[in-house]
This record gives structure tokens, sequence and C-alpha cells, in this order.
């Protein structure tokens, strides 16, 4: 907004070019991202399935679930989601979610 005058008043005196690094996401190596954003590589179905599990909530749902499983399966970005109330049940969900995918 600035740059093209859209804003009577505003000033930034900031650098306009950003490539640089502070010093704050270099000690962090945060400098760069963990995955490409975009990638070619072509996988085969079931090839590749991606996982993730979070929790426990601070607040479970009104049904008491806790935890949350997330499943990706990467050649078609298929994705699939299931709530648990334990950690002990992710391993019994992963199967089913897979065998789900597979057929």
């Amino acid at each position: 907004m600035e740059r093209q005058n859209l804003v009577n008043g505003l000033e930034i005196s900031i650098p306009r070019e950003f490539n640089h690094i502070c010093s704050g996401c270099v000690n962090a190596k945060s400098h760069r991202f963990p995955f490409p954003e975009s990638s070619n590589t072509y996988y085969s179905k079931m090839e590749l399935v991606v996982m993730n599990l979070t929790g426990p909530m601070s607040v479970p749902t009104w049904n008491g679930f806790l935890y949350a499983l997330v499943v990706v399966e990467v050649s078609c970005r298929y994705p699939v989601g299931r709530l648990s109330h334990t950690k002990e049940d992710t391993g019994v969900t992963v199967c089913d979610i897979l065998a789900m995918l597979e057929r």
C-alpha cells in the first residue's frame, strides 16, 4: 500500500529488500523452510503416507476425545482425520485407516 501511495501519511522506514537473515533466525535455524514449496516428485499409490498425531488437547471435545490423527496419502493427496480418547488407540486407528486407503 505504501509503495503504490494508496494511504496518505503512511511511511515505512524499513529496507525494501529482504535478502538478509536476522540474527534471531540464524540462531533458531529458521532461515529456510524444512520442505520445498513444491515438488515434481511422483509417488505411486500408497508409496508415501504422511501422519500427524496431535494432543492431548487442553479441552476435550464434547465426546471426550483428546487426540487428533491426520493421515494424508500423498499420491492423490487424500486426507483422513480421526479423533481418539487415548494415545494408545492410535495404533489400531492407523491400521484401520491404512486398510481403508488400500481398498
